[in-house]
């Protein structure tokens, strides 16, 4: 099986998982521990982009890898794993008292053990993936999260609360550092090159500058409701966020790690490169779009039957966040082109322009409250979407014709299919039906609608996508 397919499962797998864990989760837990652990993701994610610099995009990249190198950006790793985790447990503390959440110290204290750990097997990660061992690096991903999915709902039922996310997490780094330092093949020497060090850095250099630029405008969100609201508000926003954040998310993982491998090949022919581009773009269209137009179509009956009452603010924060999940998702490739390319300070400066333009919103809309924020990321998106586009183009030297061919059957098919669910759901609500054969019933008919009129009309599958990044298309 090719490599996309199983990171693919890999994925599908993971999207199951948590989606289980949404459906379960939520109704055994108060928002607030979603909100706690939402405010140590934002600290963690940032340690997260410090641990790696990058290096592990640079092994992949590399034209030819020497054993130097390799050694070289281990030992990097390793220093910056531990030297992060003593500052993440030093920091915690502090932290929790910024954010007036006292239990925040004690998670941030027991997720810094993650970093030493994790920072050992980055390089193992990419050596597999510079040589395609995606099946193995597949199966050990559904194994950690079936096997932390039964965890954290046994914590939960346990009455662990918050913990019932930490427990989890530190089983899956620490079995993913042990099953990759021994299965990878990739055995550290004791080498270290200053060298080798500094042709690291134009590359990672840029790319960790843009990492920590696309931080801020992931984060803020959070570091502001957090601050101003306290963690309930910020758990039910962010119960939307990852309901947004569940296809971008896992759809760029999988489109980012084959993509680069793919477009690192063909560097040197822009042509190439361009058609792959846009053929990736329709490809994520083809499958981001229906679901978040379902998504934005069905947000009050999804949260009222899926997640329950105490998470009814979360259908108006889906009206603004579902179309930003549409724009981020065709977003998600820049970071993978332009790195094929060595494109890593226009990167950066991209990354500059779409974080001013997202705080800007933050802090325009959180005056409003929390919808506010939602609303705000919304018009900031749009922004950045529009400006990322003009720019993808001149830097691919291309014109629009192109990308509207690609993008034009899973815009008419998505829209027909929100136009069926409107009305339908007009016609559902004057009828005694349970809420939860209503649903069922109206994902049914959106799922229905979508694939006949691409099929018939356009004639069109999403497996374009698929074929796209294994190169047959």
């Amino acid at each position: 099986m090719h490599s996309v397919r199983w990171l693919s499962v890999a994925q599908a797998s993971k999207v199951l998982g948590q989606l289980v864990s949404v459906v379960v989760l939520s109704r055994l837990l108060p928002p607030s521990a979603y909100g706690v652990m939402a405010l140590a993701g934002v600290v963690l994610t940032f340690a997260s982009l410090l641990r790696d610099m990058g290096t592990g995009a640079a092994i992949i990249q590399r034209k030819s890898l020497t054993p130097t190198l390799a050694d070289t950006v281990f030992w990097l790793n390793v220093g910056l794993g531990v030297g992060l985790g003593l500052v993440l447990a030093a920091a915690a503390y502090p932290i929790s008292v910024f954010f007036r959440e006292p239990e925040l110290f004690p998670v941030m204290l027991l997720m810094s053990l993650g970093f030493p750990l994790g920072a050992t097997t980055a390089v193992h990660q990419a050596w597999m993936e510079r040589h395609a061992r995606f099946r193995e690096l597949a199966i050990l991903d559904v194994f950690t999260q079936v096997g932390g999915l039964c965890l954290s709902v046994a914590c939960a039922l346990a009455g662990w609360g918050v913990y019932s996310f930490v427990v989890p997490t530190l089983f899956t780094i620490g079995v993913n550092s042990t099953w990759l330092w021994f299965k990878s093949g990739f055995k550290p020497g004791r080498t270290w090159s200053r060298e080798e060090f500094r042709s690291l850095w134009g590359f990672s250099g840029s790319l960790t500058a843009f990492n920590f630029i696309n931080y801020f405008a992931r984060n803020a969100d959070s570091m502001i409701i957090g601050r101003v609201l306290g963690a309930g508000p910020l758990g039910q926003y962010g119960m939307a966020y990852k309901l947004m954040l569940f296809p971008v998310q896992h759809m760029s993982w999988v489109v980012g790690r084959a993509l680069l491998p793919r477009l690192s090949g063909i560097q040197d022919d822009l042509a190439a490169v361009r058609d792959v581009y846009f053929k990736v773009l329709g490809g994520i269209s083809l499958l981001s779009m229906p679901i978040m137009v379902g998504l934005w179509s069905l947000r009050v009956p999804f949260v009222d039957v899926v997640l329950g009452p105490k998470w009814a603010i979360v259908a108006p924060l889906l009206g603004w966040l579902a179309p930003v999940g549409i724009m981020q998702s065709l977003m998600s490739t820049i970071g993978s082109t332009l790195t094929s390319q060595g494109r890593t300070a226009a990167l950066f400066y991209l990354g500059i322009f779409n974080t001013a333009t997202v705080l800007v919103g933050f802090f325009a809309g959180a005056q409003f409250g929390v919808v506010g924020v939602a609303a705000g990321y919304f018009v900031a998106n749009l922004l950045n979407f529009l400006v990322t586009i003009v720019c993808m183009g001149r830097w691919l030297q291309a014109t629009p014709g192109p990308l509207w061919r690609q993008m034009k059957a899973p815009v008419v098919s998505s829209l027909a299919m929100g136009l069926a669910l409107w009305g339908a759901d007009l016609a559902l609500a004057h009828t005694a039906l349970p809420a939860k054969v209503q649903l069922g019933m109206l994902i049914a008919l959106g799922a229905a609608v979508y694939l006949s009129v691409l099929g018939l009309v356009f004639g069109q599958s999403p497996k374009v996508l698929l074929n796209t990044l294994k190169g047959k298309a």
